[in-house]
């Protein structure tokens, strides 16, 4: 009884101060919420310009921000309980210790996204080449990339899995545009015609063409064509719709021009066991 009398006037002598430690934890964890809250709102306004540099730092400075933040409220208010600052401190250090070791691949995924994200490798809004996947990066994470292929999946791709990246967003692009030519016709004339539809082409588009554009001949001799190529070193993101309307104007010339474009042919022998007998 004596010890339950003494434990009794202990928490009576303490309950002030424990509530008023209590209550400032609480002010502490919220406070910190919403300032947390405050720098989220302040990133946005700030990274809201529409640039990819911007829509990709954005994610990762918002999630710096809520766990900075977040985790800086949550000890000070275990300070405030009573707890020692430097032991939670530690153990917190043991525990993220321990959970690298337990999640090696998790971390490497991390240390992958934030070399992509520094060395701009990835931005949002690129067209790249990522492994396997083709398409559009939507979101450069620290831990997964989300590429929107061309017919609308969205690829999560583990950014330690990337290995090798093509980016299209990048200084300039080449429009490609390969072209058969059939033996029975003049070469030098199909080429001369090549040349004239990417000089035309180049002299209406000057805001896309970075070089003039080139025909390189003879490229190789298939089994019922020469081949041949038009290209023009233009802006990045502009060379899918450049080569298209330059095909359907090599098509339109060869037409125009009377240029054959070869197609597939078979030549068939008959014989007859009579004929073949008699030989």
């Amino acid at each position: 009884m004596e010890l339950l009398t003494q434990i009794a006037d202990f928490a009576r002598e303490h309950a002030a101060e424990w509530a008023w430690r209590l209550v400032a934890a609480l002010a502490t964890v919220v406070g910190a919420w919403l300032l947390v809250r405050l720098a989220r709102s302040g990133v946005r306004s700030v990274m809201s310009r529409d640039s990819a540099r911007a829509r990709t730092l954005q994610p990762l400075v918002l999630a710096l921000t809520s766990t900075i933040g977040l985790g800086t409220g949550v000890v000070l208010a275990l300070e405030q309980l009573g707890f020692d600052l430097t032991a939670v401190i530690a153990g917190a250090g043991v525990v993220g210790l321990a959970i690298g070791f337990g999640a090696q691949e998790l971390v490497k995924d991390v240390i992958a996204g934030f070399f992509l994200i520094f060395d701009e490798v990835l931005e949002a809004g690129d067209w790249v080449d990522v492994d396997k996947v083709s398409g559009q990066v939507e979101e450069v994470g620290l831990r997964v990339t989300k590429v929107r292929g061309f017919d609308g999946k969205l690829w999560y791709v583990p950014n330690g899995q990337i290995q090798v990246v093509g980016n299209t967003n990048r200084g300039w692009m080449r429009a490609v545009v390969l072209v058969s030519l059939a033996y029975e016709q003049d070469v030098a004339r199909g080429l001369a015609a090549l040349a004239e539809v990417g000089r035309e082409w180049a002299e209406q588009n000057p805001e896309t063409v970075l070089e003039p554009p080139e025909v390189h001949g003879l490229l190789g001799l298939d089994d019922s064509s020469v081949g041949a190529r038009l290209v023009v070193k233009v802006r990045p993101g502009t060379h899918w719709s450049a080569e298209r309307e330059l095909r359907q104007r090599v098509k339109a010339a060869f037409e125009r021009e009377g240029i054959e474009i070869p197609f597939g042919r078979q030549v068939v022998y008959l014989r007859r066991d009579g004929d073949a007998a008699a030989s």
